[in-house]
C-alpha cells in the first residue's frame, strides 16, 4: 500500500517555511483561513474592495493609494495625491467613486474610471482616521483626531454635519446597514451611537427648497447610547451586518460585543486572547463569526456565541493594522507592516461524492444531501450536527468519503479541519431515506476506507510526520445499527 501526503494549498508560508514539519503545523493551527494572494508594500493602513469587480484598494502609510487585480494578481494603479499616510478609505457601490483621509487632514473624492481627483474636503484640522459613504444618499463620513465626525455632501461638495462629544481622537465612525445609526470609537475609551433620522430628514426636504444643505447643523444628529465598558482607548467599532450588535476592539486586548435597542445598550461577550492592542474587528458577511487583527501579530476568527476561538493566523514579525471583507464574494483582506494579504475562511465547493452514475451526495453546511442528475433535484437526507455545533460545517468538513466496498449499506465518513482533528462516521440505509441518524466520532486523525471493515487514518498530533493508524469499524457500525433499531 503507498500513502501520499500533500500540503493544504496557499497554507504553507513559502517565505518562512522550514521544511515539512511546519506544514503539518500549519495545517493544525490554520483550519480555516486560506492565504490566495499576498503582496509586500510598505506598511497597510486602509483597504476596500472593489463591491463587483475583482480589485483591492491599498492605502499605504508612505501616502501612496495602490489599486490592485487580485485574480489577476497586478498591480492597476497608483494614486499619489495626499502628503502623508492614508488611513481611510471606502469604494461607493454603484459609481466609480472612492473617497480616501489621511494626515494631511484632507478627505479626497476620486474617479476610479478617470483615475483623478475631483474634489478636496479641507474641513478637518487633524489626521482623519476613516472615511464611508452612505449607501444610499450622497454623503461621505469622516472622523478625525480633531475629536470630531463630518458628514460631506460629495455631489454639492459641503459639509452638511458635524458630530462633537468625544473628548479625544476619534478612531472610527461608521454607518449602519440597516438603520439610521452611526457608530463611534475614541481614545477616550467610548463607543457611542449616533441617531441621524432628524439630518436625514431635513436633507430630503431641503432637496426641493430653495435652502443650503450647509445649514443643516450638529444638532440633527444626536447622541443616542455610550458604552463605557473598556477600560483602555477604543480603537475600532462596526455594526453587525443584518442583527443589532457592535462590535468594538481596544487597547485593553479586547473585543466586546453590544447588543443595543432603541433606548439601551449593553455588552454582551467579551473576548480575551489578543496579547497586544487590538486595532480592527469586522462581522462575518454571512456567519456568526467575528475576525479581529491586533499588534500581536495575528488575526484571530471568533465564534463568538461560544466566546471561543476557532482559528489563528500569526506572522513572524508584522503587525496587523486593517482588515476588510467582501460583501458578496468569500474575500477577506488584511494589511500589515509589510503588505497586505487576501485570504478566504470558508469552503467554495462543498464536500462531495458520487454515489452511482446518476446521484451524487454532497454537505452543504450542516446539512447531507443527495442530488440526482437526471432529474436535476436534491434531498435532504439529514442534518449532520446540532444547532449549537453547526458553525461553518463547509470550513471544518474537509473530506467526504464512501465505503464502496460495502454494498449492504451506506457507510460515510467525514473528515474535519478543526482543533480536535477528527473523523465522523455515518451509517444510512441503502435507500438513503430522509431522517435522523447517530453517527461515530473519532478524534485519531484524517482517515479513509481501506476494507469494509477498516479505516486507515493519519494522526497529526506529535507536530512531525504524521501517524499511521488502522481502526477496525466493525463495532462501531454494529452499534449505529442497534441504535437505529431501538429508535
Amino acid at each position: 500500500v503507498v500513502f501520499f501526503f500533500q500540503a493544504e494549498d496557499g497554507i504553507r508560508d513559502v517565505e518562512r517555511s522550514r521544511g515539512l514539519g511546519d506544514v503539518y503545523k500549519r495545517q493544525v493551527h490554520g483550519i480555516l483561513m486560506k492565504i490566495r494572494y499576498e503582496n509586500r508594500t510598505s506598511r497597510v493602513k486602509g483597504l476596500c474592495f472593489h463591491p463587483y469587480l475583482p480589485w483591492l484598494l491599498v492605502s499605504l502609510h508612505s501616502g501612496t493609494i495602490q489599486m490592485y487585480d487580485f485574480s489577476a494578481k497586478q498591480l492597476l494603479h497608483k494614486f499619489e495625491e495626499h502628503s502623508g499616510p492614508v488611513r481611510g478609505l471606502d469604494i461607493h457601490k454603484t459609481q466609480p467613486l472612492f473617497a480616501s483621509g489621511g494626515d494631511d487632514f484632507k478627505v479626497k473624492l476620486w474617479n476610479l474610471n478617470e483615475r483623478k481627483c475631483l474634489y478636496t474636503f479641507s474641513n478637518h484640522t487633524d489626521y482623519v482616521r476613516t472615511v464611508q459613504f452612505h449607501w444610499e444618499l450622497p454623503w461621505i463620513m469622516s472622523c478625525s483626531d480633531d475629536q470630531s465626525i463630518r458628514i460631506f455632501n460629495w455631489q454639492n461638495r459641503s459639509c452638511i454635519s458635524i458630530l462633537t462629544g468625544h473628548s479625544h481622537y476619534v478612531m472610527s465612525a461608521y454607518f449602519s446597514f440597516e438603520e439610521d445609526l452611526i457608530v463611534s470609537s475614541s481614545l477616550d475609551e467610548t463607543v457611542r451611537i449616533w441617531d441621524y433620522s432628524e439630518l436625514k430628514k431635513k436633507y430630503s426636504s431641503s432637496r426641493g427648497s430653495s435652502s443650503r444643505p450647509s445649514e443643516i447643523g450638529a444638532s440633527d444628529v444626536t447622541v443616542k447610547m455610550i458604552m463605557d465598558g473598556h477600560e483602555k482607548p477604543v480603537n475600532w467599532a462596526t455594526f453587525h451586518p443584518k442583527k443589532r450588535l457592535v462590535a468594538s476592539g481596544a487597547d485593553d486586548r479586547t473585543i466586546r460585543i453590544w447588543k443595543y435597542q432603541d433606548t439601551r445598550a449593553w455588552e454582551s461577550e467579551c473576548l480575551r486572547e489578543h496579547g497586544h492592542n487590538v486595532v480592527c474587528c469586522l462581522f462575518h458577511p454571512r456567519f456568526d463569526l467575528l475576525l479581529s487583527a491586533s499588534e500581536d501579530k495575528s488575526i484571530k476568527i471568533w465564534d463568538y456565541n461560544n466566546r471561543k476561538t476557532i482559528d489563528t493566523l500569526k506572522r513572524d514579525t508584522d503587525r496587523f493594522w486593517i482588515m476588510a471583507a467582501h460583501q458578496e464574494l468569500n474575500y477577506f483582506a488584511a494589511g500589515h507592516d509589510s503588505g497586505f494579504i487576501i485570504f478566504k475562511i470558508e469552503s467554495d465547493r462543498p464536500p462531495f461524492i458520487r454515489m452511482t452514475n446518476n446521484a451524487i451526495c454532497f454537505i452543504n453546511k450542516h446539512e447531507l444531501s443527495v442530488h440526482d442528475l437526471a432529474s436535476g433535484k436534491s434531498t435532504q437526507v439529514t442534518t449532520l450536527r446540532t444547532e449549537e455545533d453547526k458553525i461553518m460545517l463547509n470550513n471544518y468538513s474537509h473530506s467526504f468519503y464512501l465505503n464502496h466496498f460495502d454494498n449492504s449499506s451506506k457507510v460515510f465518513l467525514l473528515n474535519f479541519r478543526d482543533p480536535e482533528n477528527r473523523f465522523e462516521l455515518y451509517l444510512f440505509p441503502s435507500s438513503m431515506a430522509p431522517g435522523k441518524y447517530d453517527s461515530k466520532y473519532l478524534d485519531v486523525g484524517q482517515a479513509i476506507f481501506t476494507q469494509k471493515d477498516k479505516i486507515c487514518a493519519v494522526s497529526y498530533t506529535h507536530l512531525t510526520l504524521p501517524t499511521i493508524l488502522l481502526v477496525q469499524i466493525s463495532v462501531v457500525a454494529v452499534s449505529l445499527k442497534k441504535k437505529k433499531r431501538k429508535q
